[in-house]
């Protein structure tokens, strides 16, 4: 065999390797079980029962609980339990149907107020099919809002005597919008009854043109008697198949037995071509590829022949890896691991189209810029990453609305004094109305996270001015510690200031037993100062 014919076959391999199984253990029991087919549905009930008592069944059986029980009807099957599903099962619909009041009018609210709003995920399944809402049990109902719209859209539902849950919308700034938040969870009756408004319809798609693209085919539909706004056929699948990651086991199943649902009513009116066009334009056919494999490996009738393997063919090499590292919780990744998942994921975002023989050529460079865009990750080289995290931010131009503080990069949810770094770096931009000045004092006002029993907290900082910083706040010192630095002003038309910090002592509560909080502390930033004049108080940051 021939070099030339040896490379061409390990390209073909590769091209048409098969998705690896994402769907596993318990999950893939439980998913087996509530599909109920057959004798395979049947041995995956038994085994569940087997594995586990009824009391210690959480979220993902109670939300299934109409579906197990559906296969123990059609098995007859009787257990000592069987009663106390139904009594649950009783309660599926009158939950379900209880808040879609607090929905109609949050709905109503923003109507009034001129904001569209989309039904999405379970709330538009059920729309659809008013029947689905005895055999399963949404976790809340989902509505979705341009991101244009998002702060007056919180608004609207706050003067509605809705109140957010987990998050203090009220000190959110307008560039909150535009992080790695992607909604929030409202309600007048507490968490049990909340409803999410979204402004990104899948929390790791940042493109408005996708959101106004479910809303220029969106369809009008009932949710009991109320008329609501949902996705076409075609859109609600997209947002179900490209959702879940492997290490989400749980909103894998849920989402695979949506698409079950959807395929079994009413897979004759779904456009395919359609479909495909969504999810490889999102650059999300890797996500969907996964998940309707496991519809697909389950009830192969359903998925048509072919589409699984031609969404995987559209990634560059490395599939197989990221869904390999991909399945290993955020939480419990390695910094290298981190990196990983970035890396290939901005590698596969430069390939739109599938990936084909003379791409090969093209990879060398796509790598490379994947490697740029995931620096941040990367475990070593920490001085030159930091710098490199100051040019990235330097030349991207942030939606600053306003003149406020931008906290965008590596920073947590706003609090009422300040706010948490959540990442080993993170950026803040600081615009300034300063024409001719080259260089200006910037001065920053931290808490260090210092757990019981330690007693200093370092970090790093670079301003532009060619010195990184290393800095050493010990628990003696006054606080908020103040940070003084000498900054360059850069940009031409919108001038700022940009301070990159490098965390390197940061920890996370729970590894330590402080609390449940799962962020990677490391800087409490509780003020920021220009040339003497606060540019950023906790009072300033509450609209």
């Amino acid at each position: 065999m021939s070099r030339a014919t040896q490379f061409n076959h390990l390209v073909e391999m590769a091209r048409t390797a098969r998705l690896p199984i994402v769907l596993r253990g318990r999950f893939l029991t439980l998913f087996r079980a509530a599909l109920g087919q057959g004798q395979t549905g049947i041995d995956a009930y038994r085994a569940w029962r087997a594995s586990e008592p009824l009391e210690a069944a959480d979220e993902i059986v109670y939300r299934t609980m109409p579906l197990l029980l559906a296969t123990v009807d059609k098995a007859g099957i009787v257990d000592a339990d069987t009663r106390k599903m139904r009594g649950v099962v009783k309660h599926v619909w009158l939950s379900n149907a209880t808040r879609v009041r607090d929905l109609v009018e949050a709905d109503r609210a923003l109507e009034a107020a001129g904001i569209a709003a989309l039904l999405i995920k379970g709330g538009a399944l059920f729309a659809r099919d008013e029947s689905y809402m005895a055999k399963r049990m949404t976790g809340d109902y989902d509505l979705l809002v341009r991101r244009s719209e998002a702060s007056r859209a919180i608004e609207v539902l706050r003067r509605a005597s809705f109140r957010s849950h987990g998050m203090k919308v009220e000190l959110f700034s307008e560039s909150d919008y535009d992080r790695d938040i992607h909604a929030v969870a409202m309600s007048r009756a507490g968490f049990g009854r909340a409803i999410d408004l979204h402004w990104r319809a899948i929390f790791w798609l940042d493109d408005e043109s996708f959101t106004e693209e479910l809303f220029r085919t969106a369809e009008r539909a009932k949710l009991l008697s109320y008329e609501v706004l949902i996705p076409g056929l075609a859109e609600e699948l997209a947002i179900a198949a490209m959702r879940p990651e492997p290490a989400d086991q749980k909103e894998m199943v849920f989402r695979a037995l949506e698409v079950v649902h959807v395929l079994e009513n009413y897979g004759d009116k779904v456009d395919w071509d359609r479909f495909r066009a969504i999810v490889t334009r999102y650059n999300g056919s890797l996500f969907a590829a996964q998940l309707l494999d496991v519809v697909a490996r389950e009830m192969p009738a359903l998925v048509p022949d072919g589409l699984v393997e031609q969404l995987w063919r559209y990634g560059p090499p490395g599939k197989s890896v990221e869904i390999g590292l991909r399945a290993v919780p955020p939480a419990h990744r390695s910094q290298w691991q981190h990196f990983a998942v970035a890396f290939f994921a901005s590698l596969r975002a430069q390939f739109k189209a599938p990936f084909r023989l003379l791409d090969w050529l093209r990879l060398p460079g796509a790598a490379m810029a994947a490697f740029d865009a995931s620096v941040v990750h990367f475990p070593h080289l920490h001085d030159a990453i930091l710098k490199r995290v100051w040019q990235q931010a330097s030349a991207a131009t942030h939606p600053l609305r306003g003149r406020e503080v931008w906290f965008g990069q590596g920073f947590s949810i706003p609090e009422d004094e300040g706010r948490w770094t959540d990442h080993q770096f993170a950026v803040i931009d600081v615009p300034v109305e300063a024409r001719s000045q080259a260089f200006a004092a910037i001065e920053l006002g931290v808490i260090p996270f210092l757990p019981p029993g330690t007693d200093s907290f370092r970090f790093a900082a670079y301003t532009g001015t060619g010195e990184v910083f290393r800095i050493v706040a010990e628990r003696d010192d006054p606080m908020p510690f103040k940070l003084m630095l000498k900054a360059k002003i850069v940009g031409t038309d919108r001038r700022k200031i940009v301070v990159a910090l490098r965390m390197l002592d940061s920890g996370r509560p729970m590894d330590i037993g402080h609390s449940i909080d799962h962020r990677l502390l490391g800087l409490f930033v509780t003020s920021v100062a220009v040339d003497g004049v606060a540019v950023f108080t906790p009072a300033a940051a509450a609209p």
